[in-house]
């Protein structure tokens, strides 16, 4: 057997990763049918790499997951039933399972996007507040790209297809909160992989854009 080397295995990762993700581009633009329904299970293998990173899988790093992951679920089911947190849409079908009109797997996508951009501000200020603040902020800004291609891809629908300024500042407040939850627990916030994985993901969603905005 090939023994593997330890200290190539994030190198080793994020090329796997890399090839998962231009695949993913190709495949969308390609053959959407057969590639938009494998989304929710290329998150799970993103966290799953994202937190097998993680250098210290304490009571809090998982106390992190789960509170987010739970308010985030229930933040959205509310926003869906309700209309009145982000706006007036509702899900389509390229997220798996839903419970409430809402896919199981976007309470993780809260959970991913908050550890990234919360690992990646660390060391950008020493107040908490300041720390929250910029790991929104690039929250948002993700979630501007996602915003466009959403309808595209069958993850989520607009009211009269218009992106409400509503959504946005949602996202900045609930956004400002995770990060301040992270940037106040006692758990480690060292993770290489966390600043590849949000550019990788980001750079997938404006490349996407990109090619819908002049191929179609």
């Amino acid at each position: 057997m090939i023994a593997l080397n330890k200290e190539k295995l994030p190198l080793y990762s994020k090329v796997f990763i890399s090839i998962i993700y231009t695949v993913g581009i190709f495949g969308i633009i390609f053959s959407p049918a057969l590639f938009l329904p494998l989304t929710p299970f290329n998150l799970l293998i993103s966290a799953g790499f994202l937190f097998y990173f993680h250098p210290n899988k304490d009571r809090n790093f998982y106390r992190f997951i789960i509170l987010v992951y739970c308010a985030g679920f229930a933040i959205e089911m509310l926003g869906v039933q309700s209309g009145k947190i982000f706006g007036s849409y509702h899900y389509g079908n390229m997220l798996g399972f839903k419970v409430k009109e809402t896919p199981l797997i976007i309470g993780l996508n809260w959970v991913v996007l908050t550890y990234c951009t919360g690992t990646i501000v660390q060391n950008l200020s020493q107040s908490f507040f300041v720390r929250s603040l910029l790991g929104a902020t690039l929250m948002v800004a993700f979630d501007f790209f996602i915003e466009w291609y959403a309808p595209h891809a069958d993850f989520w629908y607009w009211q009269n297809d218009v992106i409400p300024l509503q959504n946005f500042l949602a996202w900045f407040v609930f956004s400002f909160f995770f990060n301040l939850l992270f940037c106040s627990l006692q758990l480690e916030k060292k993770n290489s992989f966390a600043l590849f994985l949000f550019l990788i993901q980001l750079l997938f969603f404006i490349l996407l854009n990109l090619y819908h905005q002049f191929y179609h």
